[in-house]
């Protein structure tokens, strides 16, 4: 049986999937680009689990609540625990003009609330969030690792964080 969850390895969903197949050891982890991908092909992967973060909110908006409600005849909620996420940063690169900030959307709102000025761009992982922000963004929150130490990087806040994770049973 597989447990399909965002990717790629670097992600904290990757982390907190290895974490459960340590006591699951019969499941195997396959990554997707995106939760949405995941959400909108789950009739391919009947009979396996999908592993998602309760703080997981889609670029529509959606929350896990209501994506809980949504796919209620397609998953069914099977465990859950609680695994923290890799350090987590709002960083700034002072050279960059621009006011661009790269984010998931699950941290969108902490970002209005810290930088109001910045221009918020949506991406599905925190590392596409951090590659996106080295190619041409002001502003990240991503996890500390995925930031390259040699960079002249403002850190304005720093966050260690408990995260709650959803194992469901695709139906």
């Amino acid at each position: 049986m597989k447990l399909h969850t965002l990717g790629p390895a670097e992600t904290d969903s990757a982390a907190a999937a290895a974490q459960y197949c340590q006591t699951h050891p019969a499941l195997q982890v396959a990554y997707h680009p995106s939760f949405e991908e995941l959400y909108a092909h789950l009739t391919k992967y009947r009979g396996d689990q999908l592993l998602v973060p309760a703080a997981y909110q889609s670029p529509a908006g959606l929350s896990w609540g209501q994506l809980h409600y949504r796919y209620l005849a397609a998953l069914t909620l099977v465990d859950g625990f609680l695994y923290e996420l890799a350090p987590l940063i709002l960083a700034e690169l002072p050279t960059r003009a621009n006011q661009r900030a790269y984010v998931h959307p699950a941290n969108a709102d902490l970002l209005r609330q810290l930088i109001p000025t910045a221009e918020i761009c949506l991406c599905p992982s925190k590392i596409t969030a951090a590659d996106q922000f080295l190619a041409d963004g002001r502003y990240v929150i991503t996890s500390q690792a995925a930031l390259p130490a040699h960079l002249p990087l403002r850190i304005h806040q720093r966050w260690t964080v408990p995260m709650l994770w959803s194992v469901y049973l695709i139906n």
